[in-house]
């Protein structure tokens, strides 16, 4: 399978991305033989060709077709006609209505999609091309988003009640949402703007930082006022979900119902029951689900025998009721808990003056359950001092010589596991610190710092009125600060930023390191501080930020600070 656009179908003929509009490139005629084996492809579910099937209402000529032409939309659309002569044609325009598309007698549906980058994201452009159609053809926004539930609402608002000479909008869509995957939660995206996919019928926890519920509210609500009724009808009743077939009680998975909220898991011991509720009010509306390494569902170990085969069953819920149970799955509980592995360093030396960075590691089967406890112990009385010892990685000082064991516990809930790593302390070789576990550098705004500005006409990198530097635009545009550590060790790297020109992808690098590639959401012009954790050396370290390779750029940065852990 081959995806892409007309850059990538051009490719293939060794021609330009321009000439798909030309109809006499080879661009193009491929462009139509890919229409024609689309069209006439035999839907594998229902048994019928896309040309006989109910589902699709209208062919588009293509998606956000800036550069259409008279010639191409007419024979773009009839080629469409030919091969799908019951169903609608739609020009695929993008940003203006053509005259030419007006009098086509093959459209037969006029598409517009706003977004602030085409300066078209507002309610007032469905009057305008309304008025611009003048009624000779049906309207429809075939895509706006990317803004709050608020904006998002009047335009809508304005598509469902705008009217030009008794011309209306057909519809309209918002952009983007996502359905089911078959193997549980949802199928998701994440724009540029930092909105991820919106999901029916929505999830008031999950999806409350983009605004799900409310986005899905307006839909409902515009699509109910466009029938006739005054508020969206309650949802219906949810089917029953299908669930997945496993090998183990703590990895359930299943396909959601399309109006499910919340599911329940039954479980029984034998395959008709009885039935008992071992999971309540459980949603798969998460974002960044990935079936492959998460599961919607783990039974409780400790409720389960080693060697009893289970049945399992989940119930979809919502405000208007519950489904008829799942198809059941049958699961032999094998799975002992193990404890956890353990594993530190060598054996470790220090001075009184210094202290010394511990880290421990552990693996774990995730029994009986994900959480694991972790404690750092020792036999030196009053001389062995953590910075934090219920961490895996942490801190230690010493405020006398000797040799010392220090003792890392890992404990699952029913089984732990310990070792031991022993620390020769010799005496201070220079003045003993006041405090071996906190630092500050202090805020570092870019002023502090040296910048590297490449030449350009356009997207130079200054610091503005507001104490922001950016753009980044530029290969090596870039600015570098001087941080003097304490010790070797993991800091955490508090970073001032402005996204204001959207989610974007820049870098940080530590001491001619590796690129630490962040991509920030988008904020408002007041921006926000996010924490990257960094590992500096003893003495001068060398911290820059800018656009290196691979990066998007367009950030806007203002201060950076520098704590320990």
């Amino acid at each position: 399978m081959v995806v892409g656009g007309r850059e990538q179908l051009a490719a293939f003929y060794h021609e330009k991305p321009e000439d798909f509009y030309r109809t006499d490139s080879k661009t193009y005629q491929a462009y139509l033989d890919v229409i024609r084996q689309v069209i006439t492809r035999t839907n594998t579910i229902t048994g019928r060709h896309y040309y006989d099937e109910k589902a699709i209402m209208a062919w588009e000529t293509g998606n956000e077709l800036e550069d259409t032409n008279a010639d191409f939309l007419h024979q773009t659309s009839a080629w469409i006609r030919k091969w799908a002569p019951h169903q609608l044609v739609v020009d695929g325009t993008y940003k203006k209505v053509n005259d030419f598309a007006l009098s086509d007698p093959n459209v037969d549906i006029i598409s517009n999609h706003y977004y602030t980058n085409a300066n078209n994201n507002h309610p007032e452009q469905v009057r305008k091309d309304l008025a611009a159609i003048g009624g000779k053809k049906v309207y429809l926004v075939g895509e706006f988003g990317l803004l709050d539930q608020k904006d998002l609402n009047a335009i809508m608002q304005s598509i469902v009640h705008s009217e030009v000479n008794g011309a209306q909008a057909a519809g309209g869509f918002i952009w983007g949402f996502r359905g089911h995957r078959h193997d549980g939660g949802f199928y998701w995206h994440k724009e540029f703007t930092g909105h991820y996919s919106y999901h029916l019928p929505g999830f008031p926890g999950e999806g409350k930082a983009n605004q799900e519920m409310e986005v899905v509210t307006l839909v409902r609500t515009a699509a109910a006022q466009m029938d006739g009724q005054s508020k969206a009808p309650a949802l219906p009743v949810p089917e029953a979900p299908r669930l997945r077939e496993s090998n183990s009680p703590f990895a359930i998975n299943w396909m959601g119902s399309p109006v499910g909220r919340y599911y329940d898991v039954e479980r029984a011991v034998e395959p008709q029951g009885p039935w008992t509720r071992v999971g309540k009010g459980i949603s798969d509306g998460k974002n960044e689900w990935d079936p492959s390494t998460m599961s919607l569902f783990r039974d409780d170990y400790r409720s389960l025998t080693l060697g009893q085969t289970y049945y399992y069953r989940v119930i979809a819920k919502n405000e208007s009721g519950q489904s008829a149970p799942s198809n059941v799955i049958r699961l032999k509980h094998t799975q002992k808990n193990l404890p956890p592995v353990v594993t530190l360093q060598d054996m470790l030396s220090t001075t009184v003056d210094k202290g010394v960075q511990l880290n421990a590691a552990l693996q774990d089967d995730n029994l009986p359950d994900p959480k694991v406890s972790v404690a750092w112990s020792h036999d030196g009385k009053n001389n062995v001092h953590f910075c934090d010892s219920s961490k895996k990685e942490t801190r230690v000082w010493f405020s006398a010589p000797g040799n010392y064991a220090l003792t890392f516990t890992a404990d699952d809930g029913l089984l732990e596991s310990s070792k031991t790593i022993n620390v020769s302390v010799k005496p201070a070789v220079r003045p003993v610190p006041a405090d071996y576990c906190s630092f500050g550098s202090g805020t570092m705004d870019v002023s502090k710092g040296t910048l590297n500005s490449i030449k350009s006409e356009k997207d130079t990198l200054v610091i503005g009125e507001d104490g922001f530097l950016g753009p980044f635009a530029h290969d090596g545009d870039s600015v570098s600060w001087q941080v003097n550590a304490p010790w070797d060790g993991k800091f955490a790297l508090h970073v001032k930023f402005n996204g204001k020109w959207g989610s974007k992808k820049n870098s940080f690098i530590v001491n001619d390191g590796t690129p630490i590639s962040i991509e920030f959401p988008q904020t408002d012009e007041k921006g926000q501080t996010i924490v990257i954790p960094v590992t500096l050396r003893e003495g001068a370290n060398t911290i820059s930020f800018g656009k290196f390779a691979g990066d998007w750029g367009y950030m806007f940065i203002k201060s950076i600070e520098v704590t320990a852990e």
